[in-house]
């Protein structure tokens, strides 16, 4: 895979990997930075790991994040266009999982060669609009609704204050994007979707939570133990699972060429 120079505002790559095959392109859930996925490509062998900075963290602390999905994607697909130019997969972690989708969509509207494979974790397919709404709840309130989801525990709070209180804005803001988020009805994506579900997660129905709706390829499901953010336990066999998967899905698409 030939090197390209990715735009340096808004993706960040992490460790070295001799000759990938593949690119996982990775996005945050609400509140999250680029570095909750640092240390995954030391579960990789040939597959280059990349995540998405947003604005309003991290080393873009001072930018204004975006509370609305649409003028978000319109940035993205405006830098994301050099990371076409070779086989490249996504994966979307709760809010991410639709930021991932819908920047899928809006490649496929430009014409742009589209993600070998879309893997969606934390999070029910596009169509369903979310249950329970927070972004708008007293401070905490919202820190009681976090902690119910696994993103934070009662013993993290006094260590982690600082950085909570400094962070908080750009959570609620994160999930005034996801919660008020509208679905626009359109053709299942030609790419194949992988979900990802910890076997506790609240904020997911059963099965295949509707993404088998969105895609005219398949759909699969793997299960972990856990909630919420099962991938903190299981960041090994995270990575594992997509490299294992993107590696058949080149494997077959080379056979069928």
């Amino acid at each position: 895979m030939r090197p390209v120079r990715m735009n340096a505002k808004w993706f960040r790559s992490f460790g070295e990997v001799a000759d990938p095959v593949c690119e996982v392109v990775c996005f945050p859930h609400a509140g999250g930075g680029s570095s909750a996925f640092r240390t995954w490509h030391r579960h990789a062998a040939r597959t280059k790991v990349t995540a998405v900075q947003l604005p309003g963290r991290e080393d873009r602390l001072g930018e204004r994040p975006h509370r609305e999905m649409a003028a978000l994607i319109a940035e993205l697909a405006a830098a994301a266009g050099p990371l076409t130019g070779r086989p490249y997969a996504f994966y979307g972690h709760s809010m991410g999982a639709l930021v991932a989708f819908e920047l899928t969509r809006a490649l496929r509207e430009s014409g742009l060669p589209l993600p070998v494979a879309l893997f969606v974790a934390g999070r029910d397919a596009p169509q369903f609009r979310d249950s329970e709404q927070v972004h708008h709840l007293p401070r905490d309130e919202l820190l009681g609704r976090l902690r119910a989801w696994d993103g934070l525990g009662p013993a993290d709070l006094p260590e982690y204050a600082e950085v909570i209180e400094l962070m908080l804005p750009t959570t609620r803001a994160d999930l005034t994007l996801a919660e008020t988020y509208r679905y626009r009805p359109g053709p299942p994506l030609p790419v194949p979707v992988r979900v990802l579900r910890g076997a506790r997660d609240p904020l997911v129905r059963a099965g295949d939570a509707g993404w088998a709706g969105q895609t005219s390829v398949d759909c699969a499901v793997r299960e972990f133990a856990g909630g919420h953010f099962f991938v903190q336990d299981h960041e090994s066999g995270v990575v594992v699972f997509v490299e294992t998967t993107l590696t058949a899905l080149l494997s077959k698409g080379a056979r069928t060429r």
